[in-house]
């Protein structure tokens, strides 16, 4: 029987993200993975923003860009009533060169270059999964059993068993760890097993999705290279999605009929129906599938199917949530469950954090599944709307045609907004978290569209440029946030040096290290709003004030969950 700390079912984004924040902190960690290769399917094909800032604290972003769209290529959406059709508006956002080099004038046309080092970067899953894997695979405490189908699991009061079967060989594998975390997807076998069910709207409506090779594609449509292609002719209601911006591309056919079957299709009659032209290509694969507005109803499995209370079985991910792609935003939430209880999870297990640090993994990430799920699914409803009052004659010749496309170009408009989302992807925050010291001032807006910058304690700590070099090296406030604790002290004074090492002391006494930085930088201390602001492991702000805490160890055994 094979012994390690933290056994992972599943290696996708997120089950692989999170061996590598518990790899990165030295946890001996096993993933069982029934693929032996990168999925087929895209997938999920967008890096939000605080993904991309996540994956920077390990160096990955160099090879994310590498295998993402042509980097030169600005984001473009563009809305058509059939791709060979007319265009009838498209949406532009800076392009990973504009982003990672920091062009002046993309940052003064973007805002959302002020809030983040990184915009929107579309990478298809199949290219990203290997990028996570390898970097996982160099970690010494990681190991990645690909190939091997979980069979049973089994929890007691101080480990969970699990069995495996090698997929080639049919060799048995037994394993045992304090915890299990399942990042195996939307049927996960451990959340069903779990007696687990979802909440919320549930299955929407049904898509299929057409993976296609093609080199003719970019030519026979003639609108350049584009990450999103709507197609708004009502008989091919549906979004392309680029995967390489060279010859990989991925159809999205949206079924707004529910009476409508989604069996024996002629997918070649649906491309061409919907691009408006014949063309070469070779199909790679199809899948059916689901928008979803659905979140699980726990996220930890205890003993006691009634009191999840010292559960060692955590969910994350599309186990633990499934959401609509209109937004981009389901991926990027489970690799935010992944850092979040990684973190944690190694600080139990390094003996820095108590049973009150792993009960606020749910407490903190079910609300926002919550939030970005609801907020998918209601871009989906505006899609599906201005989609359901598109008149079937919009790609026909005509005065009556064109004042159609005229009144359909103004409401793409309108729905078109929900795109611009680094709100969504940078905005949240943990209320209510029994781990945050709140200081009692008022939550700042929660825009989807917009980022306030803010250190109010539950929120990412703010991004600001330290070096000007606009070389895509340059440091940023996001780089003192890497592996453990920060304070951060906004005054040089004597005063301040003394109660920043009286919380430095807290800390050792908890053997816990704190990292000190002292601004000197007048538009960053203006950022972070207050003289101290303490930092977790994950870049969120765990307390702040203007005198330091009047009490330094209780407010460490609050925040590593010692006291509730």
């Amino acid at each position: 029987m094979l012994s390690t700390e933290v056994i992972i079912v599943g290696a996708g984004p997120v089950g692989a993200t999170l061996a590598c924040e518990l790899g990165t902190r030295g946890i001996r960690t096993i993933v069982i993975e029934e693929r032996t290769t990168a999925s087929e399917h895209p997938k999920a094909t967008l890096l939000g923003a605080r993904s991309m800032e996540y994956f920077r604290r390990w160096g990955l972003v160099p090879s994310i860009y590498a295998n993402a769209l042509p980097n030169d290529a600005p984001y473009v959406i563009s809305f058509s009533t059939r791709l060979a059709g007319e265009e009838l508006y498209r949406v532009t956002s800076p392009s990973i060169n504009d982003t990672w080099k920091r062009n002046l004038a993309a940052t003064e046309k973007f805002r959302e270059l002020q809030w983040s080092p990184y915009g929107k970067t579309q990478i298809g899953q199949s290219q990203l999964e290997p990028i996570i894997w390898n970097f996982a695979q160099t970690l010494p405490s990681v190991d990645i059993k690909l190939g091997h189908l979980l069979q049973s699991f089994q929890q007691s009061h101080d480990h969970v068993h699990v069995t495996a079967t090698d997929v080639q060989t049919g060799q048995i594998v037994e394993v045992q760890a304090p915890f299990l975390v399942a990042c195996d997807g939307g049927g996960s076998f451990v959340r069903r097993q779990s007696g687990i069910g979802y909440m919320g709207r549930g299955a929407m409506r049904a898509n299929m999705s057409f993976y296609f090779e093609s080199e003719d594609f970019l030519k026979v449509h003639g609108k350049g290279l584009g990450n999103l292609y709507f197609c708004f002719a009502t008989d091919s209601f549906g979004v392309f999605t680029a995967i390489n911006g060279r010859d990989l591309w991925n159809y999205q056919y949206y079924f707004l009929n529910d009476k409508k079957s989604t069996e024996n299709l002629d997918y070649q009659e649906i491309l061409f129906r919907a691009v408006g032209k014949p063309f070469q290509y070779k199909l790679k694969a199809t899948q059916h599938w689901h928008h979803h507005q659905s979140v699980a109803k726990n996220w930890r499995v205890g003993l006691n199917p009634l009191d999840s209370k010292n559960g060692r079985i955590f969910l994350a991910g599309d186990a633990a949530h499934l959401f609509a792609p209109t937004g981009g935003v389901g991926m990027n939430t489970g690799i935010g469950d992944a850092v979040d209880l990684g973190w944690k999870l190694a600080e139990f297990l390094r003996g820095r954090g108590a049973e009150g640090l792993l009960a606020s993994y749910e407490i903190e990430r079910k609300p926002i599944a919550i939030r970005n799920s609801v907020i998918s699914a209601n871009n989906s409803d505006k899609i599906d709307m201005v989609m359901a009052e598109t008149s079937a004659i919009i790609d026909q010749e005509g005065e009556d045609a064109k004042l159609c496309r005229q009144q359909l170009t103004e409401k793409i408009k309108w729905m078109s907004r929900q795109f611009s989302s680094a709100g969504t992807h940078l905005g949240y925050r943990y209320v209510d978290s029994p781990v945050i010291a709140y200081d009692g001032t008022y939550e700042p807006p929660d825009d989807p569209s917009q980022v306030i910058p803010t250190t109010w304690p539950g929120s990412r700590a703010p991004h600001a440029w330290l070096t000007n070099h606009r070389n895509g090296l340059d440091v940023s406030t996001l780089d003192w946030f890497k592996q453990g604790w920060t304070l951060i002290c906004a005054t040089q004074d004597h005063s301040s040096s003394t109660e920043c090492h009286q919380l430095k002391k807290a800390f050792a006494d908890q053997k816990i290290e704190l990292v000190i930085i002292t601004l000197d930088n007048d538009t960053v201390r203006a950022l972070y709003e207050r003289k101290f602001v303490l930092v977790r492991p994950d870049g969120h702000v765990a307390w702040r004030g203007h005198v330091m805490h009047q009490s330094p160890d209780l407010l460490v055994k609050k925040i590593t969950g010692q006291v509730l």
